[in-house]
């Protein structure tokens, strides 16, 4: 028995290229059409537990009851989003979403990326007139990065949320 092998060369930038090429056609359709969210948090970076979701969920429902603003929260992975458009992402997603009610503007967005250590609060225009700019970057600030730093995403989430439904009581 004889065989014969022949290989062939493959050229590894080649295979990185497409690579890059596939994974910013993929971005660049996220942007186009962002996925319509089911519940309140979309948690494309798996930084909760299923109770931790149904917990978030479950107080982001209640609220939306109980005053009719709405928050929801989005992870954004690296395969969505990438360092540069995190923030017009954010704000292309609450806006695609629909966040808050028609004609009420009384939306927020938390948008988080561990993987690019970012976090946005996209605020409605009626949000804006209820928690000015300084008072969010302080909810940030204090209850959401302190908790991040310690990779404790839950906590700091809700901290950050808790801390917006008061404001907006």
């Amino acid at each position: 028995l004889q065989l014969n092998v022949y290989s062939q060369e493959i050229n590894q930038s080649s295979i990185d290229s497409l690579k890059v090429e596939a994974l910013e056609n993929f971005q660049n359709l996220y942007w186009l059409h962002p996925i319509k969210h089911y519940g309140w948090v979309t948690d494309y970076e798996k930084l909760y537990s299923k109770s931790e979701l149904k917990t978030l969920n479950d107080l982001l429902d209640k609220f939306e009851h109980e005053t009719s603003n709405e928050i929801d929260i989005v992870t954004l992975d690296s395969l969505r989003a990438t360092n540069d458009n995190f923030e017009d992402l954010s704000l292309r997603i609450a806006q695609k979403w629909g966040i808050g009610k028609a004609g009420k503007d009384n939306g927020i967005l938390i948008a988080v990326s561990k993987h690019y250590r970012k976090i946005r609060i996209q605020n409605g225009n009626e949000i804006e007139k209820l928690i000015s700019d300084d008072e969010t970057k302080h909810i940030i600030d204090t209850y959401l990065i302190p908790e991040f730093k310690n990779e404790n995403y839950y906590k700091g989430t809700l901290n950050g949320v808790i801390e917006l439904m008061k404001k907006l009581n």
